[in-house]
């Protein structure tokens, strides 16, 4: 039996799974189809609206809440860099940015990187087809570790509370300590696996929803992983990989690695 509680859910509000919301700024109708058909393929992302031109993307970020934006350089009535000085400029809250350039533009993609470094995760050259999935896992990868950065930042006024995690029809009280790690599911169901010592949990949410859940002591270690430090029993540095107290083992992923190693210190 889990570790816990447990208790029969006659009535309770259900979160459902929630994949992260993209919005895509592209003033090339066909580009821009091509490269939301490739982000609803990703399991994590789904593209909430898009927009061609400086005018209605401001009025998107403004209006709706996406966890990040993808933004070509020239759009209808501007370029990127003038969308984000006006969203700066007005105080409104700019999501990561991946920055889509073709090759003529890279001078400028490079100086909306340098002036808006905070916002700006990653450039992503036209044509977007060409090693897509490489530029998906790194673009995924760097999304994951801001949002780590801003959930840990809070990290001095987490207060601890039993987890309430809902398997099904049954809602179990999970003490966090008690949690080893979190993982995805089996991809295209939309679950999340909660391990504990000796038993899985299976939960509607996503990694992400789940993390913001989860005590400073966790911290996702790859793009599907997430465990608790204090579980850890062996971390190999030459293979980048982490053996956890209840016999799990999981690797450590590219550019984890280093903010792994920044918060055991």
């Amino acid at each position: 039996m889990a570790q816990g509680y447990i208790f029969l859910s006659l009535k309770s509000t259900i979160m459902s799974f929630r994949k992260l919301l993209a919005l895509v700024v592209e003033d090339e109708a066909p580009i821009r189809r091509e490269l939301i058909v490739a982000l609803n393929e990703t399991p994590e992302l789904e593209v909430a609206s898009e927009a061609d031109s400086v005018e209605d993307a401001f009025e998107l970020i403004k209006k709706s809440k996406v966890d990040v934006l993808f933004l070509d350089i020239k759009l209808i009535g501007g370029t990127a860099f003038q969308l984000l000085s006006m969203l700066k400029r007005e105080g409104i809250n700019i999501p990561p940015v991946v920055i889509n350039t073709g090759y003529r533009d890279f001078d400028l993609a490079q100086r909306v990187h340098n002036e808006f470094g905070k916002e700006v995760i990653a450039i992503l050259k036209k044509p977007f087809y060409e090693d897509w999935e490489r530029h998906q896992e790194k673009i995924m990868e760097t999304l994951y570790l801001r949002q780590q950065q801003e959930r840990m930042s809070g990290k001095h006024h987490f207060v601890k509370k039993l987890l309430n995690i809902q398997d099904g029809r049954q809602s179990y009280l999970v003490n966090p300590d008690d949690v080893v790690m979190v993982r995805t599911g089996p991809k295209g169901q939309g679950r999340t696996e909660i391990v504990l010592e000796k038993h899985t949990l299976q939960n509607g949410l996503s990694l992400s929803q789940m993390l913001a859940k989860m005590p400073p002591s966790f911290l996702q270690v790859n793009r599907f992983e997430a465990i608790n430090l204090n579980w850890i029993s062996v971390l190999d540095h030459n293979e980048r990989e982490i053996l956890l107290r209840n016999g799990e083992t999981c690797s450590i992923g590219g550019g984890y690695y280093q903010a792994f190693c920044k918060w055991m210190e």
